[in-house]
């Protein structure tokens, strides 16, 4: 399916141009902005994100739910993370996983980061703008984040940015329906793919260092730990921290 797509050599942040032009006029369905290059590229709350220019995939996306309640709104992060694992995997990836709530890894090392926000009108989602960067060609990183990788690290290959960003809009697009048509489905495979699902591993909860493992997530896109007692409870992306020390 043909998408728009407009490429920038440079900017302060996709996501914050795309999103101030949807304020100002109706974008089509998945109307596509990406960069060579940004200056102020966000990663979940305070964190950024590295990229070299023009190495990686750096671009944001609009899309229009239909009737998707406000309290649904995890099923656009269960989407995204999974066509984005059917991306890798096409690409002959071994080991790719979603660390909750929308981080890809291949084995213990990030190669993806999401950033979904979304509009509400009454209680239904009106607006989603989703912003990937996806690591693929660069091969060293300067920052301090503890464990990136890139798919050129992973095959080593070189790829076309703007291919790539076709082929992964393209997947995109393909499994967009499922979130009405077969939403227990995008539930259940998201669970599947879950980064230390069932692993039991330390947590850092209200200060403190917590052994449990990964049970799932809730309807409301929460994470479920069961704990060494064998209680569960589901905790949001503030409450929480992972550690990526085995135990």
């Amino acid at each position: 399916m043909p998408f728009e797509h407009q490429h920038i050599e440079e900017s302060k942040s996709t996501n914050q141009i795309l999103w101030q032009r949807s304020e100002q006029e109706r974008l089509n369905d998945f109307f596509c902005l990406s960069t060579g290059f940004q200056t102020r590229g966000k990663g979940q709350g305070e964190n950024s994100w590295e990229s070299e220019k023009d190495k990686n995939i750096l671009m944001s996306f609009v899309v229009y739910p239909q009737n998707l309640n406000a309290a649904d709104a995890f099923m656009i992060s269960r989407w995204v993370s999974l066509s984005i694992v059917a991306y890798l995997t096409q690409k002959g990836v071994k080991s790719v996983s979603i660390k909750w709530p929308n981080d890809i890894y291949v084995g213990n090392s990030k190669i993806c980061g999401i950033l979904i926000q979304n509009a509400m009108m009454g209680s239904f989602i009106s607006k989603s703008l989703v912003g990937i960067g996806l690591n693929l060609n660069q091969t060293k990183f300067e920052s301090n984040a503890p464990n990136p990788v890139s798919l050129s690290l992973i095959t080593h290959l070189q790829y076309h940015v703007l291919g790539e960003i076709n082929v992964l809009m393209n997947q995109l697009q393909k499994s967009y329906r499922e979130i009405w048509v077969s939403p227990e489905k995008l539930v259940s495979e998201y669970h599947r793919n879950l980064y230390q699902l069932n692993e039991m591993r330390e947590y850092q909860i209200e200060n403190q260092l917590v052994l449990a493992s990964i049970h799932g997530v809730d309807e409301f896109g929460r994470l479920i730990l069961l704990h060494q007692n064998q209680s569960t409870r589901s905790y949001d992306l503030k409450e929480i921290k992972f550690s990526l020390r085995e135990v």
